[in-house]
């Protein structure tokens, strides 16, 4: 393909009005679509040599992945094409700029805004089967939406990077822009990790605050050099502050889940109160103390005041990093118990002669246990979005198990797996029997016992399962 320029008319149909960036294998332009009369982006990919039909299906498969993923802090791919071997992306053009543009000028609600709408799209992303990894968090990928934020540039795996590289003639191939890469990316063959994207998303914080970089140019390479995680200055509360820091763990076991940050950061929102974080008093039990800040590099005074709310209770930072337990605010109760009991604490039989790469493959899969107990605990102590807790712990226990069964010989944590998958099962099973004699008054209780069957069946496909998720479809068939 000849070089792209502007009032090239790519595909017959989109016209390229300007450009607005380039990367090692890739151009972005802005382009009218001649047919539907609309300003769109369009992102095309363009290695050095044109790319064979088993590539361009792979490509295929990774939009398909992208695709379906619908969340209001995702910007949404419209339609995948392929010219002259070569694939591209069309995409809603966002005519406020990025994030990049608040570097240094960005309040502490708006930080706080941030961190909930980046966490957000990152939770649905890491939480999809298998995990989508960013592996690009920067505040030149993150849009500006009026208030809200929305995440760009993702949805290529390492396997299609690589691909990309491997026919770009000498073009860098780090999957990642290097102040926004963490530690473990300056290894030799670096392990994808949900945890890395957190690792950028704290320096994106960072930047924005101050703007400039806390390792500047060289980013997680100078923790492993021995660079301390830098303080963040200005008057912004000692909870955001801390959130950076434990983003910036240089441990990615260390650093805390999206959907925690999510969470923690929408209480914030809810309230003009910032916390400073819990105090420990001597007999072990917690309060919180409360500051108010303000002023221009604190609360925003120009935003709508909103209802006071009661300050959260944030649970005390562990091994893990943050685990936000407040329960107050988002109904989630402290997972503590759970580790002792299933095995989520310290990694007591962890090999510590393991090498680098051994050893973060073990940490990620720990990682994911640890939020699938997370998962259980949330789903048997709440009620309301049971199922979907119960779902997401059994996909973090997959992904663990499956991380051991192909590198270790055994995984210390199977029985606790199998002690928690069997309690969901029994669970589901019992509350579908409560329910069966209302199963076929009202249409919404009888998908409801259908739903726990269902996924007691996912568990384990008994005949008692099987025979009353036939029996309560057929009287559904038969009544309609």
């Amino acid at each position: 393909m000849s070089q792209l320029q502007q009032g090239y008319l790519f595909d017959g149909r989109y016209k390229l009005l300007k450009k607005l960036g380039e990367g090692g294998f890739s151009e972005v332009w802005l382009v009218e679509d001649t047919s539907a009369q609309l300003t769109l982006v369009l992102k095309v990919f363009l290695p050095s040599s044109q790319l064979d039909e088993s590539g361009i299906e792979m490509f295929r498969q990774e939009f398909a992945l992208v695709y379906n993923l619908n969340h209001p802090n995702l910007l949404k791919y419209t339609y995948f094409g392929v010219c002259v071997g070569h694939p591209y992306l069309v995409m809603p053009f966002y005519n406020n700029g990025s994030a990049e543009d608040m570097l240094g000028n960005c309040t502490e609600r708006k930080a706080w805004q941030f961190l909930h709408d980046v966490s957000a799209g990152l939770a649905c992303m890491h939480e999809h089967q298998p995990p989508i990894l960013h592996q690009d968090i920067k505040p030149a990928n993150v849009l500006l939406d009026g208030n809200n934020y929305i995440i760009t540039d993702f949805g290529i795996s390492s396997n299609v990077r690589r691909m990309l590289g491997e026919s770009a003639e000498g073009k860098s191939t780090v999957q990642g822009t290097r102040p926004y890469m963490p530690p473990e990316k300056f290894v030799p063959n670096p392990i994808p990790l949900v945890a890395s994207d957190i690792w950028a998303l704290g320096a994106s914080l960072y930047e924005m605050l101050t703007g400039y970089l806390p390792f500047g140019g060289k980013g997680g390479e100078a923790q492993l050099q021995g660079a301390e995680i830098p303080n963040v200055p200005g008057n912004f509360s000692d909870d955001l502050k801390e959130v950076i820091t434990q983003c910036l763990s240089s441990q990615p076991s260390e650093r805390p889940f999206a959907t925690d940050l999510e969470q923690f950061a929408a209480a914030h929102l809810a309230q003009t109160t910032y916390t400073t974080g819990p105090i420990r008093t001597s007999n072990g039990s917690i309060k919180v103390s409360s500051t108010n800040v303000t002023g221009q590099n604190g609360v925003d005074p120009s935003s709508p005041t909103p209802t006071p709310a009661p300050a959260p209770t944030p649970a005390p930072t562990s091994k893990k990093g943050l685990i936000v337990g407040i329960a107050a605010a988002v109904g989630v109760v402290l997972i503590a118990l759970g580790f002792v009991l299933f095995g989520g604490g310290k990694d007591n039989n962890k090999d510590n002669n393991l090498d680098s790469s051994k050893q973060l493959k073990y940490e990620d899969a720990m990682t994911y246990y640890r939020r699938g107990v997370q998962s259980y605990q949330q789903g048997m102590n709440n009620t309301e979005g049971q199922l979907e807790k119960f779902q997401q712990a059994l996909n973090m226990f997959d992904s663990a198990q499956a991380i051991h069964n192909a590198e270790f010989s055994e995984s210390d944590y199977k029985d606790s797996i199998s002690v928690m998958r069997g309690k969901m099962y029994d669970y589901c099973l019992t509350e579908a029997k409560q329910n069966y004699s209302g199963a076929f008054l009202e249409n919404g209780v009888r998908l409801s016992v259908l739903d726990y069957l269902k996924f007691a069946k996912s568990i384990n496909n008994t005949s008692e399962v099987k025979t009353l998720i036939d029996s309560i479809q057929y009287i559904y068939i038969s009544e309609e």
